[in-house]
C-alpha cells in the first residue's frame, strides 16, 4: 500500500477551480505505477520481457468536488487476482485528511509483440493471491453502447496523445469523452462516478469518433469507435 500527496497546480484545474478528470486519471496511474515498482512487479522488472500492464476497467466515486485547495491525497493497494484480471483499489483525500472519493480498476499483462495476455504464474510465479468477486468495490457492470446520439465529435490521436507502450494514454479518452459535451455542462457539474471500460489500443494517427447518449439528465453513455468500426472505449458516467 502507498499513500502518496499531489501539489495540485493552477494549470491541473479547470476554470471552476475543479481538479480536471484527466489529471486524476494521471495521479492514479502514477501513485499504481510506483506502488508496484516498490512491490517488485512494475515497469522495469517487465520492460526488457517485452511485456506490458494494460489497464482495462475504472469505477470511480467521488463524495465530494475535487475542488484545489493545495494538494489531493491518494492511497493505492494492490488487491490481489480475479482470474487473469489484477486488482487495484484507491481512495481519495483531500488536505484536511477527508475521504472525497475511492475508486477500483482491473489490469491485464500482455505481450507487446502480439497483444496476447499473459497469466500471473507465467510473470509473477506465486506473488499475487487469489480474489473473489465479493472482495470487489465494484463487480464492474457491462457498460452497453449509446442507444441514440445526443453530442458526437471526432479526434485524431496525437503523439502527445502516445504513452510508453506506444498507445494513447488512458487519460486522454476521459478527456476526449468530455470534450464532446456543450460547455455548459462541464462548466455547472462535476463527475459523481466515473466506469470506464477500455476495449482496444489506439495507436499514432488513428481517428476516433465519441457518441454520446445522455441516458437522463446529467447520466451519460459515451462509446469511443475507430474508423474500422472497432469500440476502443466505453463509458458511463453520472455527473451532479
Amino acid at each position: 500500500m502507498l499513500k502518496k500527496s499531489y501539489e495540485i497546480k493552477f494549470y491541473e484545474v479547470d476554470c471552476t477551480n475543479k481538479l480536471k478528470e484527466t489529471v486524476l486519471l494521471n495521479f492514479m496511474q502514477d501513485i499504481a505505477a510506483e506502488d508496484a515498482e516498490n512491490l517488485g512487479f512494475g515497469y522495469s522488472a517487465i520492460k526488457s520481457r517485452n511485456i506490458g500492464w494494460f489497464l482495462t476497467k475504472y469505477h470511480i466515486k467521488l463524495f465530494k468536488p475535487l475542488i484545489n485547495d493545495g494538494h489531493i491525497k491518494i492511497k493505492s493497494e494492490s488487491k490481489g487476482l480475479m482470474k487473469i484480471n489484477f486488482i487495484r483499489d484507491f481512495d481519495f483525500y483531500n488536505s484536511k485528511d477527508e475521504k472525497i472519493g475511492e475508486a477500483t480498476s482491473s489490469w491485464i499483462l500482455a505481450d507487446l509483440s502480439t497483444g496476447g495476455v499473459l497469466k500471473s504464474e507465467d510473470v509473477f510465479p506465486n506473488q499475487f493471491e487469489n480474489i473473489d468477486r465479493t472482495c470487489l468495490k465494484s463487480t464492474f457492470p457491462k457498460i452497453p453502447l449509446p442507444s441514440a446520439v445526443t453530442y458526437t465529435k471526432e479526434y485524431t490521436a496525437s503523439y502527445n496523445d502516445i504513452d510508453i507502450n506506444s498507445h494513447v494514454n488512458n487519460s486522454i479518452y476521459i478527456g476526449w469523452a468530455n470534450d464532446t459535451l456543450p460547455y455548459d455542462i462541464l462548466n455547472s457539474t462535476r463527475a459523481e462516478e466515473l466506469e470506464i471500460q477500455y476495449k482496444q489500443q489506439v495507436k499514432y494517427g488513428e481517428k476516433v469518433v465519441v457518441n454520446v447518449e445522455e441516458t437522463s439528465p446529467l447520466n451519460f453513455l459515451y462509446s469511443l469507435t475507430k474508423n474500422d468500426g472497432n469500440t476502443v472505449c466505453l463509458i458511463r458516467e453520472k455527473r451532479v
